[in-house]
């Protein structure tokens, strides 16, 4: 398509936009449907609860001494569970901008001040802010899942339910969030849990497709393992996924297809940085080996791996590049990479102030060290999104599917807490772009907002999106050869990520074998008792599913639940394990995983993005 041509097409889909809009202005909003799963119509966008955001505002936090003394007093009998439901610590706290920075600021009146930097970029602070969608239903008939006191979900249906099989590892991590292999007791789900948490899971509404993260410790090493990822697959959960640091799949192929059999659809790989010296902290002698022979063994069994990164300041920061660049050079492996900021809990809860300070990794600046790191013209102020924009394209496939039997895969992460920013890839020249270089993805979900929200049915409302797709498209920015039905392509393959649902889903859904790919970065910030802020907590789209009900993931590790649900149904003490079970193997001080002969393709080198952007057409 010439440049004169692109233009007239660009400019003759915003007319037909503009039109399309008048015409539906001259009609009144109608209603959304009340789907079955869910516990009333459908929400439009003023019907939506709001985000609690703004600089400065008040909220209320935990103080770091008060909740560890709690927590200590429940284990040694001294207050009972309810009490630490009720009373975990809480404190107000300010949230507000000072020296270029976004501080929270709070008080005890026993333990005294606390102070810990939100975000050292105040113009994409407020702007994350600002984009934030509103949030998802409030849950009903959820008592039972959802009681623990102001640490309680309230709203929405969750994107993952975190499933912590075991605290046992066959590592020894620092950092490590559940402090694995360091308690005197053994905390391990058995298949009757495993059939009370998917139970409680299909409980209440609003029901939801649900992404599955079997985790632990490293969930591989319990027994059940396998015959849990079956239970939940008979159960109709599709979306099933385990957090692993991928020493078993790496010792065994047979063991990544056996886990796909059982109804395993993707992984999430542990993976700090692409070379030995980055990941040293990580104790294992041959890291990076492992990590490419698990990668070749899970892609040999039909499944792809998400990249799952811990950040910390001074360790690994200047090494998020990198990662980027591996992803899109193995994009037949690798489906997207998660960046998590450091969680000073676990193994890194008693941190000294000056190490917090030090090590402490704000989420706004992934943007920029990206930026930094790349050769690819990423933009922070452009490119980058709140994850709860993810919530406005579950929202348009729950119009476009009011008869599912399920709602979709709903974002409501505070945004403080959670962005993004999709790249498209070249499959066969391995480059990448940012999707906002050439298509306005901004106003897009705002037009899919509007759309949604006039409520006209799936036909129109279809017809009106597909306008906005093409209006919103600058083919004279976008990659040579990537035309308007390239575009439909990948967007449709996006949507199915979220909305699909069938027995043969994970089959289907990577399925799609164009040239062109949409891969995400997301940044995921959990929160410890450091930056506490109870206003992100009812909302939490990571919930971990224990047999006591569902807990917001920053309340269980950041908060004190973990230690208290372990200790009220440990399984045994540590040496009564041993002694029925034995020991299982521990990679650590360097000690190296006998990969025995690496297959084809683990040892391949990293390459280079191409500091050259991706070629523009100027013709056909």
């Amino acid at each position: 398509m010439s440049r004169i041509t692109a233009r007239v097409f660009r400019a003759a889909s915003n007319g037909a936009w503009l039109a399309s809009k008048a015409i539906n202005g001259l009609f009144p909003e109608a209603n959304l449907p009340s789907p079955s799963w869910a516990p009333g119509r459908l929400l439009k966008q003023r019907d939506r609860m709001p985000m609690d955001t703004g600089v400065p505002r008040k909220t209320l936090s935990l103080c770091p001494d008060c909740n560890r003394e709690a927590v200590e007093a429940l284990l040694k009998g001294e207050i009972d569970a309810a009490d630490f439901r009720d009373n975990p610590g809480i404190i107000e706290a300010e949230i507000l901008e000072e020296g270029g920075r976004i501080l929270m600021r709070k008080a005890c009146e026993q333990h005294g001040p606390f102070e810990d930097t939100l975000s050292n970029h105040p113009d994409f602070f407020r702007k994350m802010e600002r984009l934030a969608f509103g949030r998802d239903f409030e849950c009903v008939d959820d008592c039972k899942v959802h009681g623990h006191g102001p640490n309680s979900l309230r709203s929405g249906r969750g994107t993952f339910l975190i499933v912590d099989i075991t605290n046992r590892c066959n590592m020894m991590c620092s950092p490590c969030f559940m402090d694995a292999n360091a308690a005197s007791y053994v905390h391990e789900l058995t298949i009757e849990d495993i059939k009370t948490i998917f139970s409680n899971a299909l409980s209440f509404k609003p029901q939801r497709e649900i992404n599955v993260l079997f985790s632990g410790g490293e969930p591989t090493v319990s027994p059940i393992f396998l015959d849990a990822v079956r239970h939940a697959k008979s159960m109709g959960f599709h979306r099933l996924h385990v957090a692993t640091n991928g020493v078993h799949f790496a010792e065994s192929r047979d063991f990544a297809f056996r886990a796909k059999e059982a109804g395993l659809h993707a992984v999430y790989l542990q993976l700090d940085g692409v070379s030995e010296e980055k990941n040293k902290h990580r104790g294992l002698g041959n890291y990076i080996a492992v990590k490419r022979q698990a990668l070749e063994n899970i892609a040999s069994a039909g499944m792809r791996t998400t990249l799952q990164v811990t950040v910390t300041n001074g360790v690994n920061d200047d090494g998020l590049g990198d990662i980027v660049r591996f992803g899109i050079q193995n994009i037949d492996k690798i489906h997207g990479v998660v960046f998590q900021p450091i969680m000073f809990a676990g193994r890194d809860e008693g941190v000294s102030a000056d190490e917090r300070y030090a090590h402490r990794y704000p989420l706004t600046q992934l943007a920029f060290d990206l930026h930094e790191q790349t050769s690819i013209g990423w933009q922070p102020m452009r490119d980058w999104f709140p994850l709860s924009d993810f919530g406005i394209f579950a929202h348009l496939c729950d119009v476009l599917n009011p008869q599912a039997k399920l709602g979709s895969l709903f974002q409501e992460t505070h945004p403080n807490r959670g962005i993004f920013s999709p790249l498209l890839v070249d499959t066969h020249q391995k480059h990448a772009i940012p999707i906002p270089v050439f298509f306005n993805l901004e106003q897009f979900m705002r037009d899919v907002v509007e759309v949604t929200d006039s409520a006209r049915g799936p036909a129109v409302t279809k017809a009106h999106v597909s306008l906005s797709a093409l209006r919103n498209f600058n083919q004279q920015k976008a990659p040579s050869g990537f035309g308007p039905a390239d575009l439909r392509r990948v967007l449709e393959d996006c949507f199915y990520r979220v909305a699909g649902s069938c027995d043969h889903w994970s089959q289907k859904v990577h399925s799609y074998g164009g040239r062109w790919r949409v891969m995400i970065f997301n940044g995921m910030w959990f929160q410890d008792v450091f930056n506490y802020d109870f206003s992100g907590i009812c909302n939490s789209t990571t919930p971990v599913a224990t047999t006591q009900g569902e807990i917001s993931f920053c309340a269980y590790y950041g908060g004190g639940w973990r230690k208290v649900v372990e200790h009220q149904s440990r399984t045994a003490t540590l040496a009564e394990w041993h002694r029925t079970h034995g020991r299982h193997e521990i990679y650590a001080n360097g000690k190296k995983v006998d990969l025995g002969q690496p297959v084809h393709g683990a040892d391949t080198e990293l390459i280079q993005i191409d500091a050259q952007p991706l070629a523009i057409p100027t013709s056909n």
